[in-house]
């Protein structure tokens, strides 16, 4: 019982994540909403797949023509709570490493605000409201985020210990470098960039000396990219060469702003729909005004109430300022100043999607409704006074749907007007749209006026501070997990785990060959059709959406990542685009494509049509291309290939290493449609022959007369470098430690 009493906020929060992830605990429903299937769990499963099978999980070999795997940030192979993927089964494993991280979300909220003196109730209250957050639920399906934000509160802790001079300086710079350092490798740098701007303000604002603040900060900064140098390099290099770096023009940063409209979604979290429950305004209705990156801004409306209650406190102000300021950072395109922000602020032209500021937002909202709730509980005064203006929020939103609910008609009759050639479907749509938002008027207005009467009961002291403490949390608990546990969306293992029919006619070929999927059927796979959600995802995979076929170990000429390889995909985007793609089968047949999906029937003698699938009212057609080329080949004196006379057989191929024996008669140059790629050594007989970069995307090597046994090792230098960075900076850290102080 002792026990129970002492730990009672990490015990509620472990049930609490267990209730609202329930679905999800047997590994019979999989986390599955966009990104996760189609892009995490294949490229997190191959990960797991080769450090099973005892190497580095250094490349993979399966998109792009090759690309690195480890350097992308994006499977987390550093990241310390990436060891759940090796303890159970890879599906199962998936999901508690997602649910891990909102249990400890809550911990390190609850322990932070401790920190800042507050009593255990109001701390639970603070942790609950963050961890179950809209942003924090919504980023369940993108991994990267998730990993990054959930270190926050943490950090903010040992850098106020920093700021304030509480305990030992040399610790709290080293475990907040520690910890940087955790949040770069949870794979979200934007995280990392805005929190290092917010702990930096934090210093000057409240620090006595503020350039020591400044310092230290500098300090933890360079701790945390020295720990993780043996990711930080490898990353460094490959986004030298990604779009993400030559890409930075203003429309693309600044897409998917969060539009101001959507501020109404913090009292009334789907007023415009929700997307993961089909049933959401599109694009068709929105205009270009519509982002989906972030389904929910919701935190509850009691936290929202209490957050007016606590700027009574030192930190309070500040932590609004900076609400209200990354909230104005994500409206990106539809504030007026932030053309000025992306121009002036160093590193603000590479974030993009502005609605990922809404995560810093989330986290002051959080603190400020703790510091609220903690101030109503020591000065029950205080609210007495504000009870007046809940009554009359209570009664505006009464009246508001009263108006609404007589005025439906009117309201449909103008939306309407406004679509004139919209088919009925959208129509319906907005008919339910209407209904559902009436009935959240109404529920709002009930839950406000429940929470009116719990109020007053509170100020007349009907109950104790405990009992209100209890009945605050509980109320936003249930508000919370009504409203937010739709978000997480899951698909049937057998989804993961079942070969669709297609993939199973390549799979008859034991071939390597590469298939290539036309950019207008890639378009056709960001929407998914199916009578259920797992139906639509198995016909998405069935169509070679994303990287699915990565669990199938199948060759993409192309692929699906956040960095891609700028020339690479910049070059087949311009040669094989709509109509090229028949005028160019000499192209696809020298980058060893053998199968080619398209959405359109492509009209050529030239290609092998082995099946053609319509469903959903979706053409999926299969080409067999017979003058494929093979993987490697050698080329004659004019760089033409020249099968005729020469060989070459791999005896080995696999992520980060080829070896083949290569016969030829004369010197020639050996071709290899393997992506060209810092990092990568040819050893022919042994001795190391440098990589000649052909058609200034591809590897080739020369080889004398003779037989010879080529080896194609993916060897980064940038990896030794970085492991050599973080080595030595853990020698420093420990040396930090230990040393004494004279």
């Amino acid at each position: 019982m002792s026990f129970c009493r002492k730990y009672w906020p990490a015990l509620g929060f472990f049930v609490l994540t267990l209730i609202f992830f329930f679905k999800f605990l047997d590994g019979n429903l999989i986390f599955a909403f966009k990104d996760l299937s189609r892009y995490f769990y294949p490229l997190r499963h191959l990960m797991v797949e080769q450090v099973r099978a005892g190497h580095l999980p250094l490349w993979n070999p399966y998109i792009f023509c090759g690309f690195p795997l480890l350097a992308t940030l994006q499977i987390g192979f550093f990241y310390p709570l990436s060891v759940i993927h090796y303890l159970m089964p890879f599906h199962l494993a998936f999901n508690y490493y997602t649910i891990t991280h909102y249990f400890l979300a809550a911990c390190f909220m609850y322990v932070l605000l401790r920190h800042y003196r507050l009593e255990k109730s109001p701390a639970f209250f603070g942790g609950l409201v963050f961890a179950f957050s809209g942003y924090l639920v919504s980023v369940s399906n993108m991994n990267t985020s998730l990993s990054s934000v959930i270190w926050l509160p943490l950090v903010l802790l040992f850098w106020d210990r920093i700021v304030f001079a509480h305990g030992n300086l040399r610790l709290n710079v080293v475990v907040s470098g520690i910890l940087l350092a955790i949040m770069f490798l949870g794979g979200e740098p934007t995280i990392l960039y805005v929190t290092s701007a917010f702990l930096l303000f934090y210093g000057l604002v409240f620090a006595q000396k503020k350039l020591f603040s400044v310092v230290w900060l500098g300090l933890s900064l360079l701790l945390a990219f020295g720990l993780t140098g043996v990711q930080f390099l490898p990353f460094l290099e490959l986004s030298r060469l990604s779009d993400r770096v030559v890409l930075t023009n203003y429309d693309i940063v600044s897409f998917r702003s969060f539009p101001p409209r959507e501020l109404i979604t913090f009292i009334l979290p789907y007023f415009f729909g929700n997307a993961g429950q089909l049933g959401s305004y599109t694009e068709t209705l929105l205009g270009e005004a519509n982002q989906d990156w972030l389904i929910s801004t919701y935190l509850g409306v009691i936290p929202l109430l209490l957050a007016l209650f606590s700027f009574r406190r030192r930190q309070s102000l500040f932590f609004g300022l900076v609400a209200l300021t990354a909230l104005f950072l994500a409206f990106g395109r539809y504030a007026l100043l932030y053309p000025l922000a992306y121009k002036l602020i160093p590193g603000v032209s590479l974030i993009r999607f502005p609605v990922k500021f809404l995560f810093l937002t989330t986290f002051c909202l959080s603190l400020l409704a703790a510091f609220g709730l903690q101030m109503v509980l020591t000065e029950p005064e205080r609210l007495k006074l504000r009870l007046p203006l809940i009554s009359w929020l209570t009664a505006g939103f009464a009246l508001f749907f009263l108006a609404g609910w007589f005025l439906s008609g009117n309201i449909f009759a103008y939306l309407a007007s406004r679509y004139p050639a919209l088919p009925k479907v959208f129509f319906q749509l907005i008919m339910s749209l209407i209904k559902f938002n009436l009935l959240s008027l109404l529920n709002l207005a009930v839950y406000l006026l429940a929470m009116l009467l719990v109020f007053w009961m509170f100020t007349q002291k009907r109950v104790s501070r405990n009992v209100f403490a209890a009945i605050i949390i509980m109320i936003t608990a249930v508000d919370l997990f009504a409203n937010n546990s739709t978000v997480a969306i899951g698909a049937q293992k057998e989804v993961f785990l079942k070969m669709p029919t297609n993939y199973a006619l390549l799979q008859k070929d034991q071939s390597r060959d590469r298939f290539f999927c036309t950019f207008e059927m890639r378009k056709e796979n960001q929407i998914i059709y199916g009578d259920t959600y797992s139906e639509a995802l198995f016909n998405a995979k069935d169509n070679f959406a994303g990287n699915w076929p990565l669990l199938n170990h199948f060759y993409d000429l192309y692929g699906y990542e956040s960095v891609k390889p700028y020339p690479f995909s910049h070059s087949v985007q311009n040669e094989f685009a709509a109509e090229r793609v028949v005028r160019n089968i000499n192209s696809l047949s020298r980058l060893n494509v053998k199968y080619i999906i398209s959405a359109k029937e492509l009209k050529t003698e030239r290609l092998k049509l082995l099946r053609h699938k319509y469903r959903y009212g979706q053409n999926v057609y299969i080409y067999e291309n017979p003058g494929v080329l093979p993987r490697a080949f050698l080329l004659n004196d004019l760089g033409r290939p020249d099968l005729r006379a020469r060989r070459v057989d791999f005896k080995c191929y696999r992520p980060g290493e080829l070896e083949m024996i290569v016969n030829v008669k004369t010197p020639a140059t050996l071709f290899l449609s393997e992506a060209y790629y810092p990092g990568w050594k040819f050893y022919v007989d042994g001795k190391e022959e440098p990589v000649i970069q052909a058609n200034k995307l591809f590897s080739a090597v020369r080889v004398g007369a003779g037989e010879h046994r080529v080896k194609f090792v993916y060897d980064p230098l940038s990896l030794k470098l970085g492991a050599l960075i973080s080595g030595l900076t853990i020698l420093l850290a420990i040396g930090l430690l230990l040393v004494r102080r004279r």
